[in-house]
Order: structure tokens, then sequence, then C-alpha cells
């Protein structure tokens, strides 16, 4: 059911959102998958489903970052709505490519 789940909401997104997108297209994402997940099966041998975990989580990882950044993002905008925090407030003394200006 998750390979399923997976398939219909990447149908949804590449049919530009449409709720119900076409049928053989959905099949097509379902098959591309499993082929996905089947070649890093046959190509990792003996520690096939250990290449497929690996594969899942290195996947995973900058999103896991990038959705950190958005929690950070959305508390400081709650804090600047509330009147807590000044967005004109602490501010870097320096800046990211300052070493290059010497």
């Amino acid at each position: 059911t998750s390979s399923d789940s997976g398939s219909l909401v990447i149908d949804c997104l590449s049919a530009n959102g449409d709720p119900e997108p076409p049928t053989i297209q959905r099949i097509f994402w379902a098959l591309t998958e499993g082929a996905c997940a089947t070649s890093l099966l046959y190509a990792g041998g003996k520690n096939g489903l250990t290449a497929l975990q690996s594969m899942s989580i290195a996947s995973g990882v900058p999103y896991t970052i990038l959705l950190c950044l958005m929690c950070v993002s959305l508390w400081r905008a709650v804090k600047m709505e509330e009147g807590d925090l000044d967005q004109y407030g602490p501010q870097f003394t320096t800046g990211l490519l300052d070493v290059l200006s010497d």
C-alpha cells in the first residue's frame, strides 16, 4: 500500500495537481518505482536489501535538513508576528564572502 500511495502522489504531482489523473499514468509510475527497487536489490547482490535501505536513507537526508530549516523559519515568523522578535533585530556583523575581500 505504501508503493500504491507513493505512485498516486507522484502521479498527481506530474498531472499538475489533478486529483484524478489517468490510470495508465499511475501504472507507469508504479512500474517505475518497482523497477527502481528491483534494480537496487539486484545490483546489491547478497547485500541488496542493505543497498535499498541505504539509498532510502541517503535520499531522505537532504529533505530532513530542509525540513529542520523550515521549522526554524516558521518559528521565527510566528515570533515576529507576535512582536516577540524584532525583524530588524540581531544581525550578522560579517558576511559569508567577507573572507574574500582582503
